[in-house]
């Protein structure tokens, strides 16, 4: 995950990363993974395969396998690099199965670096996994919204939807086309500490620029910022899984079932013509709330500062920063925080695709996955500091509108078949920004000793 650059934000990480609170051995340097090369090819091999943050712990689920034996296998632990749990997996079946291990570690409330250890007979420890985690972050949410939430349900062709009753197996829920239905298979979501929104999709496309289309660019980066939170152990959801239309008041009905912490609308912007010596980022929030203001002056403030390591000719308009927009009769102008008031909800405007040399730098690898960290960095100074961010935004009204986003027009995606959701064009940009640079690399010679970072 991307370390903030900002000193307050710093600051939040150097004291986050604390010790846990369980009895732990003397300090060790945190390790780096050994490779599976040499002597070691034959050693046990281990993955964490999930983090779920609770108050004061985290449980850690993670698999070791030995392809060459069916023998127990020796384990430890490490957090922040302290042996925090040891033991001893059960005997597998068969020589080379996987074994699964979950362990509950009781932690003080922060960021944490988890690692999983393992000793073979032969070679010695290995370390051979290690992933950041988090307790469960204070809860921002009103106990009014987290009372009357009833779920989300993920369909079997993977499109999320609201429960408004019912019980397993014959669930009430709205299309995202807004028609009442039943649903008898798909996976139950009760809540989640954050929803998050790719803006537009489906005949509602949004702004473009360099062969970016920014329904696919919101799509991308929303399952990035998903695979980062769940990596970290926080609950996650979209609202959105592939290109079909979602109605915004759709949108707001699965983040208030879900009764989250926040509600993310994640978008990039278009129209700006004015030269600017900065980015002209926009972070919109909802009026009156004070929690979510608060978000989008950080989520502000770690955009332009990632932004601003690159030499790009920025454009902007006088909404540049943290702002509200008001229709002509005071009310939310944007639907997203309108139709979930009790919801702490921001919409992200990260670049302008309409201006080349902003699209241009989102074509470059990497950037997708810069813009989910940046957001997940801000999100944890949100909730684990009392941080303000800048104060730079206005408090305008302006009801023009493009008139998308409603139920007219609107044809709901199948709830049963997942063949029939269009993917392939967000799968084929995933590809390209997220693509490595290419390198020549030279492997490193035989390790002979044991992890070569602990000695």
């Amino acid at each position: 995950m991307r370390i903030p650059r900002s000193p307050l934000a710093a600051a939040f990480v150097v004291a986050a990363l604390i010790s846990p609170i369980i009895p732990v051995a003397a300090q060790d340097d945190i390790p780096s993974l050994a490779p599976a090369i040499g002597p070691w090819l034959g050693a046990p091999r281990g993955t964490i395969t999930q983090l779920a943050a609770l108050e004061g712990e985290i449980v850690v689920d993670f698999t070791v396998s030995d392809r060459d034996s069916a023998t127990r296998i020796d384990y430890e632990i490490l957090v922040d690099g302290r042996r925090a749990a040891s033991g001893r997996t059960l005997r597998p079946d068969e020589v080379g199965e996987a074994v699964g291990v979950t362990r509950s570690l009781q932690l003080t409330p922060g960021l944490h670096e988890i690692c999983i250890r393992l000793e073979d007979r032969r070679l010695g420890t290995r370390t051979v996994d290690c992933q950041r985690g988090t307790t469960a972050p204070p809860d921002r949410v009103t106990s009014s919204l987290a009372d009357g939430a009833t779920g989300a349900v993920v369909a079997p062709s993977g499109v999320v939807v609201p429960v408004t009753g019912g019980t397993p197996g014959d669930w009430r829920i709205t299309t995202p086309c807004g028609a009442p239905a039943t649903l008898s298979a798909g996976s139950f979501v009760p809540r989640a500490r954050v929803v998050i929104d790719p803006g537009h999709g489906g005949s509602e496309s949004g702004a473009w620029g360099q062969g970016i289309i920014e329904k696919d660019l919101n799509l991308v980066v929303s399952n990035l910022l998903v695979e980062e939170l769940r990596s970290l152990g926080i609950t996650a959801e979209l609202t959105r899984t592939a290109d079909y239309r979602v109605p915004i008041r759709t949108r707001a009905d699965i983040a208030t079932a879900l009764a989250p912490d926040v509600f993310i609308s994640v978008h990039h912007n278009g129209g700006a013509r004015r030269a600017s010596s900065r980015p002209g980022t926009e972070v919109f929030y909802a009026n009156g709330s004070a929690e979510s203001e608060r978000l989008a002056r950080i989520m502000y403030e770690d955009m332009v500062d990632a932004l601003d390591d690159f030499d790009v000719a920025w454009v902007s308009t006088v909404n540049e920063g943290a702002s509200v927009r008001l229709r002509d009769d005071g009310m939310d102008l944007y639907g997203i925080h309108r139709f979930s008031p009790d919801v702490n909800s921001i919409i992200t405007e990260f670049v302008y695709l309409s201006n080349p040399p902003e699209a241009a730098l989102m074509l470059r690898p990497g950037m997708a996955q810069l813009e989910a960290e940046v957001i997940v960095d801000a999100l944890l100074r949100w909730w684990w500091t009392d941080d303000a961010g800048t104060s730079l935004g206005r408090r305008f009204t302006d009801s023009s509108s493009t008139g998308t986003g409603g139920f007219d027009g609107c044809t709901d995606p199948s709830l049963t078949n997942p063949a029939s959701l269009s993917i392939g064009r967000a799968q084929r940009l995933v590809e390209d920004l997220t693509a490595e640079p290419e390198a020549f690399v030279l492997l490193p010679a035989l390790y002979l000793g044991t992890d070569p970072d602990l000695g």
